[in-house]
């Protein structure tokens, strides 16, 4: 089966199940290109029963692999955790783990194929130097394939392409379709779940105390440790179920909460420059304050501030790499205290300014290789949507969720931004002294 790749060339994290009924296949494979001589390469494959990574970045081949051989008659699901970041790669065979730290010159996985599971198209596509034997097409059944963070869909519509593959579970049941523990039970040819005291819905995907849930205003029902809920209110709503309406100037920001500004004018801006200021206020060390871009894959354009690690933190892509993190360190930041960050992108060229002084000055490619910022008018405040954690959205370039006020917020021209009217949820009014 092929799948529609996305970048991994920092890092690359590969989760997968696997059930195998032969001792040598490919179970994973992406490449620079499609051929023999394909370049960059990232492959995980059945060697001898034993489980093998190698990849290429460009300088010398790496190899990985495990010291026990999985079983071969279908009897027990196994479960690889491989990747590397940089040249230093990993691989964990159901808990017992390999590491290699390279000396490699080279740090970046540079691919533009598919995401084979299973197999290639032809076998002479494989580059020989990401196998130890002749190359060979996995038997088996795999399950929740997951790449940085990202669930491939093994489905006929989920993948691109593929051949030779059928139902491996044989039922309508499949692997977890029934969520939360829930039991599947299969009924000719369609299922149902028998779901655990606290959850309902035909897959169990719902909890009970959310069903007659009394959040108003499109607010979210949250359930909670305690059996019960809370309501999560929209921008403009507060109280217990989000009943009363509200208006504000100053966002507080609770560390579960979020604002997402669409940019109305972003099809005319000139994308080789961008300017983003604000206020802020916080007792917190870590917390992501903007992030300018859509933060959908690892390859998205963006600009960021944030705290990390006790020190302002700006973060920039525009293209094909991400720059060094620049940061400047102040002691006075988290003293819950106002401050006024602003930050400026002309082409490469990025200037940041603290309280009217300039603290950040860096040209991140000075060839110019990159200089718009397609942030596709997206951007956020204080976090993501709810589910989003932000170390694993911005793979960790911030830790957690931002906690205090955000106010004054002017982007790409001298027009304030209505914080009220944008999309968010559970932000409340900072412009009271609480």
């Amino acid at each position: 089966m092929s799948f529609a790749s996305f970048r991994i060339q920092k890092k690359t994290h590969i989760q997968l199940q696997f059930q195998p009924l032969s001792a040598d296949g490919i179970l994973f494979y992406v490449a620079q290109h499609l051929k023999a001589q394909s370049g960059d390469f990232l492959c995980i494959s059945l060697v001898n029963g034993s489980v093998q990574l190698r990849y290429n970045l460009g300088d010398r081949t790496i190899i990985l692999e495990t010291l026990q051989k999985v079983t071969t008659n279908g009897s027990i699901w196994h479960v690889i955790k491989a990747g590397r970041v940089g040249a230093e790669g990993y691989l964990d065979l159901d808990g017992i783990n390999v590491t290699e730290k390279a000396n490699a010159k080279m740090s970046s996985l540079d691919t533009n194929t598919d995401f084979y599971v299973g197999g290639m198209p032809s076998l002479n596509l494989v580059n020989p130097m990401s196998i130890a034997n002749e190359p060979a097409g996995f038997q088996g059944c795999v399950r929740e394939v997951i790449i940085n963070n990202q669930e491939l869909k093994l489905t006929e519509l989920g993948a691109k392409s593929g051949a030779n593959v059928g139902d491996c579970d044989g039922t309508p049941c499949g692997y977890k379709v029934c969520r939360n523990r829930g039991e599947c039970i299969v009924n000719g040819t369609t299922f149902s779940c028998k779901c655990l005291p606290h959850w309902t819905g035909n897959t169990c995907n719902q909890s009970v105390h959310c069903s007659n849930n009394l959040c108003l205003h499109q607010s979210l029902c949250i359930p909670d440790q305690s059996f019960s809920y809370n309501c999560f209110c929209a921008l403009g709503w507060v109280g217990k179920y989000c009943e009363n309406k509200t208006s504000f100037s100053t966002a507080k920001f609770m560390g579960n909460s979020y604002i997402k500004y669409i940019d109305p004018d972003y099809r005319m801006r000139n994308l080789q420059f961008t300017t983003i200021s604000l206020n802020f206020s916080t007792t917190e060390t870590e917390g992501l304050i903007v992030w300018i871009g859509k933060a959908q894959k690892e390859e998205n354009d963006f600009l960021a501030i944030g705290l990390h690690n006790q020190s302002l933190k700006i973060a920039v892509n525009l293209g094909k790499s991400v720059s060094v993190p620049m940061i400047y360190s102040n002691g006075t930041l988290f003293c819950n205290k106002w401050h006024h960050v602003s930050v400026i992108q002309n082409q490469t060229v990025i200037k940041a300014y603290l309280d009217n002084n300039l603290i950040l000055s860096e040209d991140i490619d000075p060839h110019k290789k990159f200089v718009d910022l397609n942030y596709d008018g997206i951007s956020y405040l204080g976090g993501f949507e709810y589910g989003r954690k932000v170390n694993t959205v911005t793979q960790e370039i911030f830790k957690r969720d931002f906690v205090g006020k955000i106010k004054d917020v002017f982007f790409q021209d001298s027009k304030k931004i209505e914080l009220i009217k944008s999309e968010g949820y559970n932000v409340f009014n900072g412009d009271e002294q609480n």
